[in-house]
């Protein structure tokens, strides 16, 4: 049974069974993920920790060995440069350059999002050409990455997927010039992924948020803010197994009824292959009876982590939350 039936279901209890109804619905609180979802959120933060951990070792050989291990036998790796081969093989081929011609490199984490399986990063790395690198040679020339990276991790904590947005004009800028940066804009075109751009995505994710925030207009804030969501949208982390759009709908619009002048706030947007990811929060105050608590006109916050995906049309065809509980402010 989908949890949000059961939850409806539950609502129409009254009396002793009413409170038996409560606890079971706890697992639907509106927008809190799971403990066993944040768990296994926290499992991946730890994986990704490791990763850049692995990549800082000094000993070249030993860290292209360990973070080839990290990736999954049947890994599907999109966005590679040499190659064009998505598995393992391609992956050798596209980071042994990194690793052997580059030296003293640092991967800094500028912005990691996770939410259960999937995460997020936004890096910059600071490395010394020792050997040729994309067509130049040079020894001690210093060569600055970045870029944006999506990951899927399987059962195993290992990499099951992995999309690329690397900023190619910008280091092929620094090794060759005008022609460089306007070769690794071409590239980038190419290997960073179809459907929605980097510019595209950052666009829709202002959009819904404006959308969200329209406390003005109840009724037009419902409207415009689902009209971003597919029919068959899949929701992760609001239950043990994924939710569909009604789910997501009924847990909004108790939120939105209880705390009419809720307000989100997106921090840290990436994007990749028509992906985003960003932190949110939303703080607004609580107006009417809300499971149980009567409204006391104080503030509630709610925060956590999303990553989503886009179909062509601009609208949501896949998200994971990583929801926090509810904060409520008691009055002193």
């Amino acid at each position: 049974m989908r949890i949000g039936a059961n939850c409806r279901q539950q609502t129409r209890l009254t009396g002793p069974l009413a409170a038996a109804a409560w606890l079971l619905a706890f697992p639907c609180a509106a927008l809190e993920s799971p403990p066993d979802w944040r768990e296994l959120t926290e499992r991946t933060k730890a994986r990704m920790q490791e990763m850049d951990e692995i990549i800082r070792d000094r000993n070249q050989e030993r860290s292209y060995r360990n973070y080839l291990a990290i990736f999954a036998d049947d890994v599907v790796a999109h966005g590679l440069l040499e190659s064009g081969d998505t598995g393992l093989d391609g992956l050798r081929e596209h980071y042994r350059p990194v690793f052997f011609e580059l030296k003293d490199g640092v991967l800094l984490s500028d912005d990691v999002i996770v939410t259960g399986t999937m995460a997020a990063q936004r890096y910059h790395s600071m490395l010394y050409l020792a050997g040729e690198f994309d067509g130049v040679a040079g020894q001690s020339q210093p060569v600055f990455l970045r870029g944006q990276t999506f990951f899927r991790f399987d059962e195993d904590g290992r990499i099951a997927e992995r999309w690329s947005n690397h900023d190619h004009g910008y280091r092929l800028g620094q090794l060759r010039g005008a022609e460089g940066q306007a070769a690794g804009d071409r590239i980038a075109r190419e290997l960073n992924g179809p459907g929605l751009s980097e510019t595209e995505v950052r666009h829709r994710l202002g959009q819904i948020t404006q959308a969200f925030n329209r406390m003005e207009a109840p009724a037009e804030r419902d409207r415009e803010f689902f009209l971003f969501f597919d029919d068959e949208v899949q929701v992760h982390g609001l239950a043990t197994t994924p939710v569909v759009l009604a789910e997501l709908q009924r847990q909004l619009r108790e939120l939105w009824n209880a705390f009419p002048d809720l307000r989100l706030t997106v921090n840290a947007p990436l994007s990749a292959w028509s992906m985003g990811a960003f932190r949110w929060r939303a703080l607004g105050s609580q107006r009417k009876l809300y499971r149980g608590r009567e409204p006391d006109l104080r503030p509630v916050s709610l925060q956590g982590e999303c990553i989503l995906r886009f179909n062509n049309q601009g609208r949501i065809v896949e998200i994971w939350l990583n929801a926090a509980p509810i904060e409520f402010d008691h009055a002193h």
